[in-house]
């Protein structure tokens, strides 16, 4: 067997691995346009808020390492027309015939409401991308950041830190509202409110700009008011780009292909991961466009598994993120209230606001549950605090997919510590008050 995988970004690089341990004997080859693969899109945040000290250092897999597992790798390579029919895909190298192919070509920071093409806006998710965007910060004061999702807000408070002026644009009113209430996420609203070097845009959408003039900077136009900015960072929901295969695969309005529950799209032998896919949700009755690194990783390792023989069918996602911003750690993984409506049952919520340790009671962590009125099944849980409580999340996750209810929980075990814990865990205190 022969497999062709396009785009080396998580999903492509897992499905190769997991390939080769699967049919170590077939051949595997893996394509991508840029000249280094496992560019963490990360990358520019870290480097801003001094985790690394270049952006060669955001990777996290090196070419020496999949060659050495007998994966052939063709860098700086681009696909340029595929013919399913006969079952080959040109590229700027050489025409490559396929038994499996597999298409992982990830996605773009793509704006549908404004010219993303100007030269003013810039985008990071690429090393390339990155590198020409340190320099234009580095002669730069006023930074406009487009979108207020986990992304936007990232590099929002890596700016900051580096001591540049944010002005920070959505069109909803509150940030990371797809992951977060309001009500969870207040402290941290409290802090932008604060912070001197942003100004917050919330309920605006940047519809157009002007003076292209790049030295005399941007004037952008929302439908309130012009804000006048030195350069501007695109961090708009990310969109796969299809417009290659024209007709010849099947796709869902938002113009992400269809699959089955093994990823094989519309045409026999081919099939599709990561970012250019929905996925189907644990606990909602449709799919989900989840753009996030642990959907992309299992994606590619699920469709390795049916390249062969249709055998495992994807699990589900339940939207599991984590970050750090501003000063504040924010956790987030299945419904939040505002979801609630998507729910087929009646659901309630609780929020809790506990001391993270018996000793360290200054510290304290605001958590949300959302779980289902009349099982009391636990259905998502949102966090934040100073302290790094990320890790907890991971719990409520696997608690989730499990369909655990909130007694079921507060009767298991959980390791006790003065200096990092409670007696008494959140979970017993959610089923007491639920």
């Amino acid at each position: 067997m022969k497999v062709v995988i396009i785009g080396a970004s998580f999903a492509g690089i897992h499905c190769a691995l997991r390939a080769k341990q699967l049919y170590p004997y077939d051949q595997i080859i893996l394509i991508e346009k840029e000249e280094q693969l496992g560019y963490l899109p990360s990358g520019l945040t870290l480097l801003l808020n001094g985790k690394i000290k270049e952006l060669n250092e955001a990777t996290f897999m090196t070419k020496e390492v999949l060659e050495n597992k007998g994966i052939r790798l063709m860098l700086g390579v681009s696909a340029t027309d595929f013919n399913f029919e006969e079952d080959y895909v040109e590229t700027t190298s050489e025409r490559l015939y396929y038994d499996k192919l597999v298409l992982a070509m990830g996605s773009s920071q793509i704006s549908q409401k404004l010219v993303s093409n100007h030269p003013g806006f810039l985008t990071y998710k690429k090393k390339s991308e990155a590198k020409d965007s340190l320099e234009r910060i580095e002669s730069s004061e006023e930074i406009a950041v487009i979108g207020a999702g986990q992304t936007g807000m990232e590099l929002a408070s890596a700016l900051v830190t580096k001591g540049k002026k944010v002005k920070l644009f959505e069109s909803m009113n509150y940030p990371l509202y797809k992951s977060f209430d309001p009500d969870v996420i207040e402290p941290l609203i409290n802090e932008l409110n604060q912070e001197k070097n942003i100004t917050s845009y919330f309920s605006q959408t940047v519809k157009d700009v002007e003076d292209t003039k790049l030295e005399n900077g941007l004037n952008l136009i929302t439908q309130q008011e012009s804000v006048s900015c030195d350069l501007a960072f695109l961090a708009t929901n990310v969109r796969p780009d299809l417009s290659m295969f024209k007709e010849q695969l099947e796709y869902h309005t938002d113009q992400t292909l269809k699959v089955d529950e093994y990823f094989e799209t519309s045409q026999p032998n081919v099939f599709a991961i990561g970012d250019l896919v929905q996925v189907p949700s644990m606990l909602l009755k449709q799919s989900l466009y989840l753009p996030l690194i642990n959907n992309a990783v299992r994606s590619g390792q699920v469709c390795a598994e049916n390249l062969e023989k249709k055998k495992v069918a994807y699990h589900g996602a339940i939207r599991v993120i984590g970050t750090h911003i501003f000063n504040h750690y924010l956790a987030s993984c299945g419904l939040t209230e505002a979801d609630s409506f998507l729910y087929e049952d009646p659901v309630e919520s609780l929020t809790l606001n506990l001391p993270v340790s018996t000793v360290e009671k200054e510290k304290t962590v605001r958590v949300k549950f959302t779980y289902n009125e009349k099982t009391k099944v636990l259905l998502g849980a949102q966090m934040i605090s100073k302290a790094n409580i990320l890790e907890k999340i991971n719990t409520y996750a696997l608690a989730i997919d499990l369909k655990m209810t909130i007694q079921e929980l507060a009767q298991k075990d959980y390791f006790y510590h003065p200096l990092y814990a409670n007696p008494v865990s959140d979970m017993i205190q959610l089923s007491q008050r639920g």
